[in-house]
């Protein structure tokens, strides 16, 4: 087998940072040279030449050793289309990370923001007919006299950490840059892996194009188009969940496994939760499958069982007390995050019992599969409509506060996605197949990619029910399931493009059939940001 050297990742990440410091006013970073800055140009220069370093390795490898130079132009293209969009929209960007940053800096959990004491002084400040004429953050927690964040600290966290090399104050769009492409990053080295380890046979053009797709499929520039908070807490806690994901691939998907990066995987996992808390039961579903990797391979042994979880879970443990006290030490409740006590548009407290309902899955399931766009003569002629809000199926009644904002199907803005019938189909055929367990080099290969497999549909599907039974539909909230369905539809792709290689009639029009809807996806993807740009995200 031939093996992949890891260059294009470090080379895109080190640009990023020297560009980061080379020119921080296009970001809306402090233009100024100082201390700060410097440091960065010189991380950024460190991290891009990283692999071209000697570094003394032990032993020596027979194998042939390749260099994934040849996708690095992919990459370059996918992040100055990234670059390019998050220049134009910064204008309307947040910034409030960057205040909770401040904030824990100095020792406090609450916002420096002060409520309008016109706020306060009202009976029922979170009733939107109340406050009415009184100016408040939306979306704001207000608790005791104090602003919080009802968004996970994650990113905060790490803004204060990295606070004295940071040139200026940090907007949530430029956060929003970073975990995008952080994801995009992440997603290229779980390719990169999938290829090198499983599908050798598939020609470099389809690779390049599957990296294309998985860094513009929707609803990534969608994002980018309206960097605001509601975007960057989506895509830090998918950026820390694809990154763990990685990192538990890349542990246990070798000859022996690697404790370090099982820890990193429980790391980032628990800045994931920390980050979205919906995304708890994904990786909730993780864990699960870890356990039953180990408990596949140290059935025998309850010691060498316990001791290979250690890695991965004592970061979780540590994770879970964290956020546990800090949503106790603001709200004096482990569960509250603050969403009880928003400053919302609707009048949440009022519906507080039908945030999450199941009456709300079919309507949405139409929304985020099947609602339409429309076609109009201007550029960028695809515009988003607004999602269905009045009962699809007759009988049913939803509650008053449902309510969708503009959205467009994963089936008409995506379709590449259906090729993640492919692995679901694949896994349910192993699952009633009976067959002997053996212990050979073949047998742990394939079992290990079910397992890669079975992890992206079952952490998908959990992410796409959360989101089926919330009262609010929005486009930017895909972003919490497609990485993982994006991931599932290119290894669909390329595992028909193999079954079909034998025939090369067969396999030449399903190339193109696949070339097509890749195409579709990155072209539709990339005019609905545009649409949504250019009406200022007032579809």
């Amino acid at each position: 087998m031939q093996r992949i050297k890891k260059v294009s990742v470090f080379l895109a990440a080190g640009l990023l940072i020297v560009l980061t410091a080379v020119f921080p006013g296009e970001l809306g970073l402090n233009a100024s040279w100082g201390k700060s800055r410097i440091i960065v140009l010189i991380l950024g220069l460190i991290i891009a030449i990283l692999p071209w370093l000697p570094w003394k390795r032990s032993g020596t490898r027979a194998e042939p050793l390749q260099s994934d130079l040849f996708a690095f132009p992919a990459l370059l293209i996918v992040i100055v289309v990234y670059l390019w969009f998050i220049s134009v929209s910064r204008d309307s960007t947040s910034n409030y990370y960057d205040l909770l940053a401040t904030s824990f800096r100095q020792g406090e959990l609450s916002l420096s923001l002060r409520p309008d004491p016109a706020l306060l002084e009202l009976s029922n400040p979170y009733d939107p007919a109340e406050r009415q004429g009184i100016r408040a953050p939306l979306d704001i927690s207000l608790y005791k006299g104090k602003f919080y964040l009802y968004w996970g600290p994650a990113p905060a966290l790490l803004v204060a950490i990295a606070r004295p090399l940071l040139p200026g104050q940090v907007s949530d769009g430029y956060l929003l840059l970073a975990f995008v492409c952080g994801i995009f990053l992440s997603q290229f080295l779980l390719i990169m892996h999938l290829w090198e380890r499983y599908f050798p046979e598939v020609p470099k053009w389809i690779l390049i194009l599957s990296i294309v797709v998985a860094g513009w499929i929707h609803p990534t520039l969608w994002l980018l188009s309206q960097p605001k908070i509601y975007e960057t807490a989506i895509a830090s806690g998918q950026f820390f969940f694809i990154a763990g994901l990685l990192s538990a691939v890349t542990a246990l998907d070798r000859p022996t496994l690697s404790a370090w990066r099982l820890t990193l995987a429980g790391i980032f996992w628990s800045l994931a939760v920390g980050a979205r808390s919906v995304l708890l039961f994904p990786i909730a579903f993780m864990a699960l499958m870890v356990v039953l990797w180990f408990y596949k391979l140290y059935r025998r042994s309850l010691l060498q069982f316990i001791m290979g979880l250690i890695p991965l879970g004592a970061p979780l443990i540590v994770g879970a007390v964290a956020f546990a006290w800090y949503n106790w030490a603001r709200f004096g409740s482990i569960s509250e995050t603050g969403f009880t006590y928003a400053l919302a548009g609707p009048y949440l407290q009022e519906h507080l019992h039908e945030l999450f309902l199941p009456v709300y899955s079919f309507q949405n399931l139409y929304n985020y599969l099947l609602n339409p766009l429309t076609v109009r003569q201007s550029f960028p002629f695809l515009y988003a409509v607004r999602g269905a809000f009045e009962e699809i199926l007759p009988w049913q009644r939803l509650p008053e506060i449902y309510s969708a904002q503009a959205i467009t199907g994963i089936l008409w803005v995506a379709p590449f996605s259906v090729f993640a019938a492919v692995p679901v189909f694949t896994v349910l055929k192993q699952l009633f197949k009976r067959g002997q367990t053996n212990h050979s080099n073949e047998y742990a290969r394939v079992a290990a990619f079910h397992w890669i497999m079975t992890s992206l549909i079952g952490s998908s599907l959990l992410a796409f029910a959360c989101l089926l039974a919330f009262f609010w539909t929005a486009m930017r909230y895909a972003e919490d399931f497609m990485p993982a369905l994006t991931l599932l539809g290119i290894i669909g792709f390329w595992h028909g493009y193999r079954s079909l290689a034998q025939d090369p009639k067969k396999g030449k029009m399903f190339a193109i059939c696949g070339t097509t809807l890749a195409g579709i996806s990155v072209v539709v993807g990339i005019l609905l940001a545009l649409s949504n740009y250019f009406t200022n995200g007032l579809l």
